[in-house]
């Protein structure tokens, strides 16, 4: 598989540097408000297999190029068209929640700026990234398929009960009403909200440079102890944690950077009162 830094999209402009992918996705419908098309979804999914393959990123941070929407939902086209519904339940996931489910496993930190309105498919597109950003007065969330006579198909029935729990699931889902960043920050669908786009952009660069200087072995192994807990009884959890941890102190750096941390002040007053100046020196 060619890497990314040779790779084309239509739908999706790409930034490769330091170790950070930077995904800006453009539809390029003309009702401008960035559906998930066709040609769109099947670009994101080769993307994001490309992206899990490749060593040389370490963080994937996906925005609009729309400054209104990040993605409004899917293509309703598409949902009309789909031929022959099935009536019984699938044996082996399909394509979207495939590609969904190497988004939320790959081995690397995932970012979604939200800095816009995000509803249907886009919304259960958004909730399978490690974390989520959006704008106050911007950013606007909609699960919007029970009022068109639907439900989401997509994972937003699974994933906004992992996230939110039963009550406040059932509250976005079977209301169709619109979650205004304010709410969505309390409830912890958005990780942080910010007062304009600069600012946003400037914490979500800051963020993704920080965790791209990260050993990527540390990141892996985190990711998958976190993942574990919600496929794991509590007890199974902590198991899978203890071994993560002591394949990540095995990693080719860990053992360095614990060094370089006691030389450079850790476990000092003056090291452990300003910390953060700690950990850059590694």
């Amino acid at each position: 598989m060619a890497p990314m830094s040779d790779v084309k999209y239509k739908t999706i402009q790409l930034d490769l540097r330091e170790g950070v992918c930077t995904a800006t996705m453009d539809a390029g419908d003309q009702g401008q408000v960035n559906l998930m098309t066709g040609k769109l979804f099947k670009e994101f999914g080769d993307m994001v297999k490309r992206v899990a393959r490749d060593d040389q990123i370490r963080v994937l941070v996906v925005k609009s190029a729309n400054e209104h929407f990040w993605l409004a939902h899917l293509d309703v086209n598409a949902i009309l068209n789909e031929p022959n519904p099935p009536h019984e339940r699938g044996e082996v996931l399909n394509e979207w929640h495939s590609n969904m489910e190497i988004l939320r496993n790959m081995p690397k930190a995932t970012i979604a700026v939200l800095a816009g309105r995000v509803g249907g498919g886009g919304h259960e597109f958004a909730l399978n990234f490690d974390m989520r950003f959006g704008l106050y007065d911007k950013t606007k969330i909609c699960q919007m398929e029970v009022p068109l006579g639907i439900i989401p198909g997509g994972g937003a029935c699974v994933n906004l009960r992992r996230l939110l729990g039963a009550g406040r699931a059932m509250e976005v889902i079977l209301s169709g009403d619109d979650i205004e960043a304010e709410q969505a920050e309390r409830w912890g669908l958005l990780n942080r909200c910010f007062k304009d786009r600069e600012q946003l952009e400037a914490h979500v660069a800051r963020l993704a440079q920080r965790l791209a200087q990260w050993p990527s072995e540390a990141v892996r192994c985190a990711k998958a102890s976190v993942l574990a807990a919600e496929r794991m009884p509590h007890t199974e959890a902590l198991k899978e944690n203890l071994m993560l941890f002591y394949r990540s102190l095995r990693g080719p750096e860990a053992r360095a950077r614990l060094q370089r941390f006691l030389k450079e002040g850790g476990q000092s007053w003056s090291g452990e009162m300003d910390l953060q100046s700690t950990l850059s020196k590694l």
